[in-house]
């Protein structure tokens, strides 16, 4: 890729792989937009291979924009539907049908939107922005008053692909949103302990080196159980139940029955 600082970078090649991460908060994506971070993540790329980054609407802020450019990183960031951009949507005429019902009536339509935000310009980022309407979907996307039931998304790309496409690819990153979940439930990802940028990335590390050895501690010992989520692999494996005893000169650790570590174990 041969990217100017005021031009996308050029769409890639056919025989290139297109590596994709998916992000869900603002420091997540602050963190990743970093350049020292996307230096990381091309280093661990294949030979032609290029980074895309999916990202929700944390990712909606111009220095984000302006670095994943710079440093000629594709991306694909689900837009905050301001009311600027909310009018400038239900102005939009240039809906093209990209799917149909039974009845041959649209079900699903895309539009690209002459859209710019300021901040934007500011930076001298120059955005693609790609609207999404649909019937069938549902969410908390926001209804567009036109008559009909459609609920619309908007993204906001560096990319020259087919732009039914990019929203289709978009939405491949659901399947990090239960993990993402589970991160923020089992592990409190989503909550800053201080207002200390560094020490905030400090403790999201730690949580997220738990985690994993968490995963291969149960993976490696106890392959037999389930893909248990955090909650359940804690109940099982270490929030157990138990009573040490002792007898001549050895302690027993008594656990329930059916719980899949050993019982009785000697320490």
């Amino acid at each position: 890729m041969n990217a100017t600082p005021n031009t996308a970078p050029a769409r890639p090649a056919a025989r290139e792989r297109v590596a994709m991460t998916s992000l869900a908060s603002a420091p997540m994506a602050a963190n990743m937009a970093a350049p020292a971070t996307i230096a990381r993540a091309k280093n661990k790329l294949r030979p032609g291979t290029s980074l895309c980054v999916r990202i929700d609407s944390a990712g909606d802020c111009a220095e984000v924009l302006r670095t994943l450019h710079d440093e000629q990183v594709f991306y694909v960031i689900k837009a905050r539907i301001t009311p600027d951009l909310y009018g400038a949507i239900s102005w939009a005429t240039n809906w093209k049908t990209v799917d149909v019902d039974a009845d041959k009536r649209p079900i699903r339509q895309v539009a690209e939107i002459d859209f710019s935000r300021g901040s934007w310009r500011e930076k001298g980022a120059k955005v693609r922005v790609i609207a999404v309407r649909s019937i069938e979907r549902h969410g908390k996307q926001l209804p567009l008053l036109n008559g009909a039931d459609w609920t619309v998304q908007v993204f906001l790309t560096n990319r020259v692909d087919d732009a039914n496409d990019i929203a289709w690819d978009y939405d491949k990153r659901a399947g990090i949103e239960p993990l993402i979940a589970e991160l923020k439930g089992g592990w409190g990802i989503g909550h800053a302990s201080s207002y200390a940028f560094m020490a905030n990335h400090a403790m999201f590390l730690l949580k997220m080196l738990t985690h994993n050895l968490l995963d291969r501690y149960a993976t490696e010992r106890f392959p037999d159980l389930p893909r248990w989520r955090t909650p359940w692999r804690r109940r099982t494996l270490l929030r157990v139940p138990g009573r040490l005893s002792r007898h001549g000169r050895g302690r027993y650790l008594h656990l329930p029955p059916g719980s899949p570590l050993l019982t009785p174990q000697r320490e």
